[in-house]
C-alpha cells in the first residue's frame, strides 16, 4: 500500500484492532485467576479418598509447579517480512527469529502464554528495518498420537519497529509501535516426561513507519515442563 494512501485512510480498522488486542490480552491474563477460583470453590468431599482429592486439585489448578502444566520454551528459526521494499534499493526480507516464552495450562487442552519475540531485521531501502515485541496468547492443544500433539494460538502483541533508510529512498523511516493480532500453529513431540520438541509457524502484525504489515516465522524449539 502506498504510504500516502495509508496515511489518509480511515483509522477505524487500527482502532478496532487495538480494542480487540486489548480484550485478548485481558482475557489471557485473567484466565489463571478464574481457573484458580474454580479450583478453590470445589467441594472438599468431591473425591472418594484423600489421595484422589489431591489428584483432582492438582489437575484443576493452573500451571501448578511440579505438575507438568508450567512450560518454559525457546524457539529459533527464520522470519519473513512483508513490509514494502521500495523501488530504488535491493531488499532482503528474511532474517533469524527467536522467542522465549512461558506457558501455563489449565488442563491438557487449553492455557495461556506470554512471550518475547524478536524478528531480526530486513535489509530495506538502503538501511534496515527491525521488529520485536511482547506477545500474549491463548493456547489450545489436541493429541494426535502417543507423545505427538497439535496446538494453535491466537493473541495480541505490543510490537516496536525501527526503520532506517538511505537518503532519497521511497520508504518512510523512523520508529513506530502499537498492538497487533497474532496467530500460530504447530506440532509438539514429547520425547521425555519433562521435554518436548516443537515445529511452529506464527504470524505477527506490526506497525511500521510506512504501513501496517505482517511478519511470518517458522521455527524449531525445545520446551521444559515442570
Amino acid at each position: 500500500m502506498h504510504p500516502k494512501h495509508f496515511n489518509t485512510s480511515p483509522v477505524l480498522l487500527p482502532r478496532r484492532g487495538a480494542r480487540l488486542a486489548g480484550v485478548v490480552c485481558a482475557l489471557a491474563l485473567t484466565l489463571p485467576a478464574w481457573a484458580q477460583g474454580v479450583s478453590d470453590t470445589m467441594p472438599a468431599d468431591a473425591s472418594t479418598s484423600g489421595a484422589a482429592s489431591g489428584t483432582q486439585a492438582s489437575s484443576a489448578s493452573w500451571g501448578t509447579p511440579g505438575g507438568g502444566r508450567t512450560t518454559f520454551g525457546l524457539n529459533v528459526g527464520r522470519s519473513t517480512f512483508h513490509a514494502p521494499c521500495g523501488a530504488v534499493y535491493a531488499c532482503d526480507d528474511t532474517d533469524r527469529y527467536w522467542t522465549i516464552y512461558g506457558r501455563a495450562m489449565a488442563n491438557d487442552y487449553w492455557g495461556s502464554e506470554i512471550a518475547f519475540v524478536d524478528m531480526g531485521q530486513m535489509e530495506r531501502a538502503g538501511g534496515t528495518t527491525r521488529a520485536y515485541g511482547l506477545n500474549v496468547s491463548l493456547v489450545g492443544k489436541v493429541p494426535l498420537a502417543q507423545s505427538l500433539g497439535a496446538f494453535g494460538k491466537v493473541g495480541a502483541m505490543y510490537g516496536r519497529t525501527r526503520t532506517s533508510t538511505a537518503a532519497g529512498a521511497d520508504v518512510a523511516s523512523g520508529n513506530d509501535n502499537g498492538f497487533g493480532l497474532t496467530v500460530g500453529a504447530g506440532l509438539s513431540w514429547d520425547f521425555s516426561p519433562r521435554m518436548s520438541a516443537v515445529l511452529e509457524w506464527d504470524r505477527y502484525n506490526f506497525h511500521f513507519r510506512s504501513s501496517r504489515d505482517a511478519v511470518n516465522t517458522t521455527s524449531l524449539g525445545l520446551q521444559y515442563h515442570y
